[in-house]
């Protein structure tokens, strides 16, 4: 085993979640859970944005707006 695959095997994996999106125009999103919050991303173009939420309270839905 080469070390690339050494560290391969023992590297976290992502478990990414599909949201649901009611506007047909835009492509598929995607989060997964990470440490202090969430990472989405649009699955097409790669592009990765970051939401915090330190106690993954997120359902997947409409992200409240925080005061």
């Amino acid at each position: 085993m080469s070390l690339l695959d050494s560290f391969l095997s023992k590297a976290p994996k992502l478990e990414w979640q599909r949201l649901k999106n009611n506007d047909k125009n835009l492509p598929p999103l995607y989060r997964s859970a990470v440490f202090g919050g969430w990472l989405i991303s649009n699955g097409y173009e790669g592009g990765l944005t970051f939401i915090p939420d330190p106690k993954h309270q997120w359902d997947g839905h409409s992200y409240p707006i925080i005061d």
